[in-house]
Parts: C-alpha cells; structure tokens; sequence
C-alpha cells in the first residue's frame, strides 16, 4: 500500500477508536485490548480482563465488546499478502497508541494485535 493510502487507512481506525471511547465504557476491569484481523480483511476490537504473553487465547476471552466492534471503512486491496496487512495495522496502532494515549481506551495495560486464531503482536 501507498503512503497515502496508509495515511488514510490510519484515520479510519482512529475515528472509530475515537467513537468508541466517546461512546462506551470501558469497565475498570478490562487490562487488555485485541484488535483482530480477519478474512477478507477486516478489523474488530474486544477487550480482556486476563493477559497472558505467552498464551494467546487471553485474546478469546470477550469481556468487553463494543457495539461498533468492527471497524466501519476499513478497506484493504485483497491482494495484498496477510503478513503485509498485519505490518500495515501494527504500524498504525503503534502511532495511535502514542496519539491517543489520552483516552480512556488506551489505558489499558495491554494491546495487542492478529490475526484471528494465530499469533497475536504484542504492542503495549
């Protein structure tokens, strides 16, 4: 993908973090954050009360699913390799975790981002 389609892939995520943190309540019991990628390329979001680095299925534990739990827009050529897009997500969510740690979502102790049912890249 271009810069510029990067540049706006990014501000599609981040409006919609931005939604969800304006709209929901993240319970003060939830210490991490998966965001989720799927086929053909999409992106969710729930949350977790466990983390556990060395086992991923913390990530399958549901405890906090926002109502707008997958991202609106999110557009990626499909023909892009899924190890590119997982790059390309990661790279965002590293800035936005740096740009939006202000909000109550980003508190979170933990972030980490994958593909559904592999490997989770952990970011904070």
């Amino acid at each position: 993908m271009k810069k510029n389609q990067i540049d706006s892939l990014k501000n599609v995520v981040k409006n919609w973090l931005i939604e969800i943190d304006k709209t929901e309540i993240l319970p003060s019991d939830i210490i991490a954050l998966s965001f989720n990628l799927y086929m053909p390329y999409g992106l969710e979001l729930v949350g977790s009360k466990s983390y556990d680095e060395e086992d991923g299925d913390w990530a399958c534990e549901e405890d906090f699913k926002p109502k707008q739990r997958k991202c609106p827009n999110f557009e990626v050529p499909y023909s892009l390799e899924w190890e590119e897009v997982l790059k390309i997500v990661v790279g965002i969510l590293k800035e936005l975790v740096t740009e939006l740690s202000s909000t109550n979502l980003f508190s979170v102790k933990h972030i980490a981002a994958g593909f559904v049912d592999g490997d989770l890249i952990v970011i904070k």
